[in-house]
């Protein structure tokens, strides 16, 4: 089965290669009139990034530059950025999944964590980018919702029916599938948490199960969990992140950050106007932030419109991050905790050639990246 992507250690996603099977043969030199260096967190000005066999192998000043063999791209009046990523899709949600990851790929998406389906058509069609036969964002995918029959993720009959051993039971389904990641649904919606903060609906010895399959099989797992007290249930056996944002207090957010757990806002899509529910929601990850959780970009995209995602830029700053750490969001924070720190995020030597341009200076208007004119992926131009 052609992955890319395998779940090899310890619960962390680690790359066999993220390579494109079927690479650019010519090396490439894209003339980049600012580069962000997101790790330093600031622009490196007229530099030339050099793409060999889908990789950055070099980047030297465009001082000096003479072509030879290369196909030169000239962005010299863009600012260029590493391609993004969104850790929250459902593709199978909201159109056809083949057009969907096309959208989001154009949109500057260059992976993706496709965190539920009805079925395992999201990871034959993960396989198919991988082989080169679809074009599409790289994909991490979840397989099946794992949530309680009846409940927040039952989608058409697929909620989980029986106790600890038939949760272990999905997650190994979902393994056996080929899933890169697993995710819990723990709480409700957004309504229920704010009324109700204390209430989720899977069974503690349930969820204890979950986490503990998912582990054992050597991947993360992420819990949609938004009331303070299934974000409590899930720290305490283990979790490994949060696919939404959650109304949390000050402690629970302070042990979240202590253990090194993220949260995907996903703003944008739960919490776009200004009932009391989604102003605390937005307080709240406002104070998780300050209190040092990660914060890492997802949108949730089939509950908005695919290659939309961009919108939560804008969603994150209005939580309090800069515009730089909403880029980093995307970057260098998603690539970590997926388990694809040393191979994405950032314009690197040595790192995958995903490349996304917009006109302008989007750490003074973070709204630019809703505008890319420029998508590279794996040293392909996709746009």
């Amino acid at each position: 089965m052609p992955r890319s992507i395998g779940a090899l250690a310890a619960g962390i996603l680690i790359v066999a290669s993220l390579t494109p099977a079927h690479p650019p043969a010519a090396r490439t030199a894209i003339l980049a009139g600012r580069m962000l260096d997101v790790r330093a967190g600031r622009y490196r000005d007229s530099v030339v990034i050099f793409v060999d066999s889908g990789r950055i192998s070099e980047i030297r000043p465009l001082s000096g530059f003479r072509k030879a063999d290369e196909v030169v791209i000239d962005l010299s009046n863009a600012t260029v950025l590493p391609g993004l990523i969104d850790a929250h899709v459902h593709f199978a949600l909201a159109g056809a999944p083949k057009a969907n990851a096309m959208a989001t790929l154009r949109a500057g998406f260059t992976t993706v964590a496709d965190l539920g389906s009805v079925n395992q058509r999201i990871l034959r069609i993960r396989d198919s980018i991988n082989a080169g036969t679809v074009t599409g964002p790289r994909i991490l995918g979840a397989g099946l919702w794992i949530g309680r029959g009846d409940g927040i993720c039952e989608f058409g009959g697929i909620g989980v029916r029986g106790g600890a051993e038939a949760y272990r039971a999905r997650v190994r389904e979902n393994v056996a599938a080929g899933a890169d990641v697993i995710k819990v649904c723990v709480s409700t919606w957004l309504a229920d948490a704010f009324e109700h903060p204390e209430r989720y609906e899977i069974a503690d010895d349930a969820l204890a199960a979950t986490i503990d399959e998912a582990h054992r099989s050597r991947r993360k797992i992420v819990a949609h969990d938004l009331s303070n007290g299934g974000v409590q249930a899930a720290l305490k056996l283990g979790i490994d992140g949060f696919a939404h944002g959650a109304i949390v207090d000050s402690a629970v957010a302070a042990e979240m950050a202590r253990r090194g757990v993220f949260m995907i806002p996903t703003l944008a899509s739960l919490a776009p106007s200004s009932s009391p529910a989604e102003l605390t929601l937005r307080q709240s990850v406002a104070r998780a932030h300050r209190l040092g959780v990660r914060m890492v970009f997802g949108t949730d995209a089939g509950v908005i419109p695919h290659g939309s995602n961009a919108q939560e830029f804008a969603a994150l700053v209005g939580a309090g991050l800069s515009p730089l750490e909403a880029i980093r969001s995307a970057t260098i924070n998603a690539a970590e905790v997926l388990g694809i720190g040393g191979e994405a995020g950032t314009i690197e030597p040595g790192r995958v050639a995903d490349i996304v341009a917009v006109s302008g200076d989007p750490l003074a208007d973070v709204r630019l990246l809703e505008r890319v004119q420029f998508v590279m992926k794996g040293g392909q131009v996709v746009r």
